[in-house]
């Protein structure tokens, strides 16, 4: 990640997508990381195409760590999300309407029709600090794997 200098975009090297600009108050800080990766704190939005409710959810630390997310209301508007205390004080909610929450999809190679979401380990986002973390949610009847092509 490096400072560009004449303007107040960073530039961000990624294997995806590249180089990108981005504006540093778009950055995500999730102070614990996201499960499997504690160290990598620091985090980026980038749609995936203009079309498309996927996004990714890109390390500006690790050039190859990226995950798709999508916006769980978008194909479950019965999700919900009940934070405990101790993830409120993390992430510093004083308003539930500044929340936004993620799910990570996964998507096995070569067959995008059996893609899933894990509706139980959400990423919530404080948009009015820019902090997040991925939330467990362990007595959830959620699922871990929610189909989200129907078969």
């Amino acid at each position: 990640m490096t400072d560009t200098g004449s303007t107040s975009l960073i530039k961000v090297e990624t294997t995806r997508f590249g180089q990108v600009e981005v504006d540093p108050g778009q950055v995500v800080t999730l102070p614990q990381g996201m499960v499997g990766f504690p160290l990598q704190t620091k985090y980026i939005f980038i749609q995936h195409r203009d079309d498309s409710p996927l996004h990714w959810l890109q390390s500006l630390e690790r050039p190859d760590l990226a995950f798709v997310v999508v916006n769980p209301l978008i194909f479950d508007q019965q999700y919900q999300l009940s934070l405990g205390s101790a993830e409120s004080k993390l992430l510093q909610v004083e308003d539930p309407n500044q929340v936004q929450v993620w799910v990570v999809v996964t998507i096995p190679p070569g067959h995008p029709e059996k893609m899933t979401a894990n509706l139980r380990a959400p990423v919530v986002i404080n948009l009015a600090t820019r902090l997040g973390a991925q939330v467990i949610m362990e007595n959830s009847e959620m699922p871990l794997r929610k189909p989200l092509v129907n078969q």
